[in-house]
């Protein structure tokens, strides 16, 4: 049997306590959690003892209300509620996280206070940047300031009743939003009581979110106020608040309301206007003037509550005393001022506007570039174009002209200047009377389409230069009628009779003519010719392709950057009335009929013929800033597109400032021309300067236009009725060069003459010689030398020569042509220049050894050898004693006296006494008798003879011996003026008394000319042109005495 050892043996790492129980001691960390888990299954289990075994009666025992408290104020409970508590931060802060990057994602960056989601004005200024022309705005009426510019009384009252505690708080007040909560839910104040802050407010305003009160919508609100006040002082927020609260009407911000309501700053508002303006925001359609019919007639629905207004303004001030920020003697005398007195009516949009048409231009390029909706949001400081001074003064010619357009039927004028280097448009005027209910803001200039007649002619005979190797201003293209594309000319008539045959305005053909005096005299036949031989060998149907090349030319040079963008042309046809659906061009388009475009890119299109073919867009824009002052678009010297080649650019400028081969009347030297007011229509050279001019006058008689143009500034003007459907009764060049040549007078003043320089690659060489009197005040001869593009081959083998023509056909005289008829002529080889391809001639040849003429030279095909001329017998006293009744009787050979085919030889009898002539008539009809009294100068005797001319130059005469015996002398009459009167396109003046020979004058001691000039008759007529209704006129006989003066009246 074993020992014992005395006592028991101690378990391994087990100790035991006095009170007999055993505690375990860990030897590690692992031991130690293993024991926790233990001990904590070990009390799980001693609990769950306690409970029942099912799930759910477990769930409701533990609801008891005794051991639920005592659950939560145990150990285990309080452990639990910190469990919770955790994990609920955690999660609210992921989900605050995720909330503000979900919501964030769609909203916009706050980097500025500018309100353009709102919008505001556009102020417009004039090219200096100093004068306002206009602040413009659509559905809002806002024009931001500074803070330093916004009295301190606006922002004290806006703080004392909108946010107090504005200066205190953060981006939102959580005491404000409460407050708004509780009292939305209890009805116990408004429907919807606000607890924004300004910073709140101003977001909702800057976003424009007033119409959208959902919670998305306010949890954006908050989040971009919190981040607003991180960008952004409280002043800055104040500030940027006052620049875009609503006051009522169109008027936000308080610039623009203190401009309206009282028509002062926002700097100069007095303590009473603040408030009254501070009242506004909350409820604008409640408290506004501007939403009642007494401030605003436009208001149909009278919601304005004055007393509303007065006791909430009162309110501001008792707010603004308690607040500290005036006295309760200020507030007293603040409210005892009439508030309601000082307001002014709402302002009309275009009140004080100043250049209304140019401006309203320059508005469509801004819509064009940024888009309506952008335009409208505005906000912007735009700095135009406009030079003031060349402005003003387009004003006041149109309206110095106004009376002489409404004279002859028009009631309408307008033009539009550019500056050709940089195609600034520097003045623009698009009506007479901007102000007018009916069609005042039609603008002429810019907006409404208008044909533009012959002023088109200029992009004909461009591109025909510029698209063919034979063509220069020397060539030829004949002046005849006969059937053209378009025209079939198969009835000569007038138009008005049924004529299908194209006409000049003048009614007249006369034959073959350089490019150079077809332009100047602008002929439509010609013009229409270059049109449609634009194309070298165009084989297309109705020549189409020259017609669509031509019109495609000029719209490139119009460089309309809106309509290049979107594809279309500047100068189209349509197929309805309205003007809406674009069609094909035809032949009439050359002469500007039937087809139309906008002044403003007829005027850039001919500035790019100024700049030697080089297009850039015209604008009406230097610079645009936003409400923040920054820079949105700064203009610069576009990059130019060489739209036509310079030689024919070049040629064609030539052509059109030759004031020799331009029809209007008038003197020239190569430094000036005498004045309108001396009866001088001419101006293509004015102290240096040449001037290129184009008139233009639609067919219908509706529009007259002229346009002019040198190497710095271009211009074109339009007269005609409003509706565009009234005939005008008076030659287009009385009604549009006072204003287009005033213009252009003024605008070059002093400025040292800066011509076209002439490319080095410009030929000149021999030219056809125009003889024959085209119209009224070109001259003749036409240069033998004349201006050939560098491509140009046809004139390689044109020689000066020297030859005999037939005055009537221009071509090669025979024996059969009379004596009158014939003509040595240099360069007179009608078909060494002849390019009309109607006519024989080619425009494009294959080498510089080609001629321009297909055949042999023509020969006078007007005359035949068994023609008869015309007959005349005369019956005169052998004896003519102091007075006597000389009668000749006339009868046409072959060809009529008087022919319209050949109107440049009109028939006429001339009577001779020994060699000298002592009168002379026009005849047409046959047979017809002329009787004239003849009074001798002297005693005599001698051979009376009369010579009948008939339309081709055939003469038949007869003759008479006479004695004659001068009268005695006797008393002779005063020298008086009859009458002078204006009508059907001739001026007819009489008068009484006096020695014949008679010369007619108007005011200058300028001959009228024509059959008014060293005439024996008392009675005599010239175009209206020479001697417009308003012109002075009187006769001087041949012994110097002069009659009084008469005005000539329609």
């Amino acid at each position: 049997m074993s020992k014992s050892t005395g006592r028991n043996r101690r378990v391994k790492n087990t100790v035991t306590t006095r009170s007999g129980k055993a505690l375990k001691i860990n030897q590690s960390l692992s031991d130690r959690r293993k024991s926790h888990r233990a001990a904590l299954a070990a009390d799980k289990a001693a609990y769950l003892s306690t409970l029942p075994k099912d799930r759910w009666k477990r769930i409701i025992y533990r609801l008891h209300p005794k051991r639920l408290a005592h659950y939560w104020f145990s150990r285990e409970g309080g452990i639990m509620a910190l469990k919770i508590i955790g994990v609920s931060i955690i999660v609210g802060f992921f989900l605050t996280i995720g909330m503000f990057a979900y919501f964030r994602k769609d909203l916009p960056k706050i980097k500025d206070l500018s309100g353009d989601a709102l919008g505001g004005n556009i102020t417009y200024y004039d090219r200096t940047g100093q004068t306002v022309l206009f602040n413009d705005y659509d559905s809002v009426k806002r024009v931001p300031v500074e803070t330093k510019n916004i009295s301190k009384y606006v922002q004290q009252a806006t703080v004392a009743v909108e946010d107090k505690d504005f200066f205190k708080h953060g981006a939102f007040d959580v005491r404000g939003i409460m407050r708004a909560a509780f009292r939305d839910a209890t009805g116990s104040g408004s429907a919807v009581q606000g607890g924004s802050t300004i910073t709140q407010q101003l977001v909702k305003l800057n976003e424009n979110w007033t119409d959208n009160r959902t919670v998305t919508r306010k949890v954006k609100e908050l989040i971009l106020a919190v981040e607003l006040e991180r960008e952004y002082s409280k002043q800055d927020v104040m500030t940027g608040y006052l620049n875009i609260a609503p006051y009522g009407g169109q008027e936000y911000g308080v610039e623009a309301a203190a401009r309206d309501y009282f028509q002062t700053s926002a700097k100069d508002l007095t303590l009473a206007q603040s408030a009254m303006l501070a009242a506004i925001p909350q409820s604008p359609s409640y408290y506004s003037p501007y939403a009642g019919n007494a401030y605003n007639p436009a208001v149909t629905a009278d919601t304005f509550n004055p007393t509303a207004l007065l006791n909430r303004q009162h309110y501001i001030l008792d707010q603004m005393v308690s607040q500290g920020y005036i006295t309760k003697q200020q507030a007293a005398e603040a409210k005892a001022v009439d508030i309601l007195a000082q307001v002014h009516q709402q302002s009309p949009k275009f009140q004080n506007i100043r250049a209304p048409y140019f401006v309203l231009a320059a508005k469509q390029e801004l819509e064009q570039t940024y888009g309506a909706n952008t335009v409208q949001r505005g906000g912007w400081k735009v700095i135009t174009t406009l030079d003031l001074g060349l402005q003003d003064k387009a004003e006041a010619l149109v309206a110095s002209n106004l009376a002489n357009v409404k004279r002859y039927g028009a009631d309408e004028e307008a033009m539009v200047g550019e500056d050709v280097q940089t195609g600034q448009i520097v003045s623009l005027v698009g009506g007479t009377d901007f102000t007018n209910p009916d069609h005042g803001q039609n603008n002429y200039a810019a907006g409404i389409l208008i044909p533009p007649g012959s002023s088109f002619k200029p992009y004909d005979y461009v591109t025909l230069i510029n698209n063919n190797n034979n063509v220069g201003a020397g060539s030829v293209l004949y002046d005849t009628e006969g059937p053209l594309p378009g025209y079939p000319c198969t009835n000569k008539q007038l138009p008005k009779n049924g004529g299908n045959c194209l006409k000049d305005y003048d009614f007249l053909t006369p034959g073959p003519l350089t490019l150079r005096y077809a332009l100047g005299g602008s002929r439509n036949i010609p013009a229409v010719k270059a049109m449609l031989s634009a194309v070298p060998n165009d084989k297309s149907a109705g020549r189409v392709d020259s017609i669509n090349k031509t019109i495609s030319t000029a719209s490139a040079m119009m460089a309309n950057k809106y309509n290049d963008s979107k594809k279309k042309r500047s100068y189209n046809c349509y197929a309805d009335e309205a003007l809406t659906q674009t069609n094909q061009c035809y032949g009439a388009s050359a002469i500007g009929d039937g087809a139309f475009l906008h002044l403003d890119d007829h005027v850039n299109g001919l500035s790019t013929m100024a700049r030697l073919g080089q297009a850039i867009p015209r604008t009406y824009i230097l610079k645009i800033t936003d409400s923040a002052q920054k820079p949105l678009y700064q203009w610069k010297q576009p990059k130019a597109t060489q739209a036509v080649k310079a030689d024919a650019a070049y040629i064609v400028n030539d052509m059109a400032s030759d004031y020799r081969a331009s029809y209007l009347p008038g003197s020239c030297s190569e430094t000036s021309c005498t004045s309108l007011n001396r009866g001088g229509y001419k101006f293509q050279r004015y102290n240096g300067w040449k001037f290129a001019i184009k008139t233009g006058t639609t067919n219908d008689g509706y529009d007259g236009l002229m346009a002019s143009w040198s190497t710095k500034y271009a211009i074109v003007s339009w007269v005609g009725h409003h509706s565009r459907r009234v005939n005008l009764r008076s030659s287009m060049e009385n009604l549009t060069e006072p204003i287009t040549r005033g213009w252009m007078e003024y605008a070059h003043g002093t400025a040292k003459p800066v011509n076209w320089t002439q490319p080095t690659t410009v030929k000149t060489a021999p030219a056809f010689v125009v003889r024959n009197h085209v119209h009224f005040g070109d001259i003749e001869p036409s240069p033998t030398n004349d201006l050939y593009p560098g491509w140009f081959v046809g004139g390689g083998s044109q020689k000066s020569t020297s030859q005999t023509l037939d005055k009537v056909s221009g071509k090669v005289a025979t024996s059969c042509t009379p004596p009158l008829a014939k003509d040595t002529q240099t360069n007179a080889n009608v078909a060494s220049w002849n390019i009309d391809i109607f006519r024989g001639g080619r425009t494009s040849i294959s080498s510089s050894g080609s001629s321009t003429s297909s055949g042999a030279q023509p020969t006078d095909d007007v005359h035949n050898c068994n023609d008869s001329p015309p007959t005349v017998t005369l019956t005169a006293p052998g004896s003519c004693d102091t007075t006597c009744t000389i009668t000749a009787t006339v009868t046409q050979g072959t060809h009529p006296l008087n022919d319209p085919a050949h109107a440049q030889f009109p028939g006429n009898i001339t009577f001779t006494l020994n060699g000298a002539s002592i009168y002379s008539t026009r005849v047409s009809d046959s047979p017809t008798t002329i009787s004239f009294a003849y009074t001798p100068t002297a005693d005599g005797s001698g051979t009376v003879t009369a010579t009948v001319t008939d339309s081709v130059l055939y003469q038949g005469t007869t003759s008479s011996a006479m004695s004659f015996t001068k009268a005695a002398p006797a008393a002779t009459q005063p020298l008086a003026m009859a009458s002078a009167t204006s009508g059907g396109g001739n001026t007819t003046i009489s008068w009484t008394g006096g020695t014949g020979p008679y010369t007619v004058y108007k005011t200058g001691d300028i001959p009228l000319g024509g059959s008014c000039s060293n005439t024996a008759s008392q009675t005599c007529s010239v175009n209206t042109v020479n001697a417009p209704p308003g012109t002075s006129v009187y006769v001087k006989d041949s012994n110097g005495n002069q009659s009084p003066s008469a005005v000539v009246h329609t």
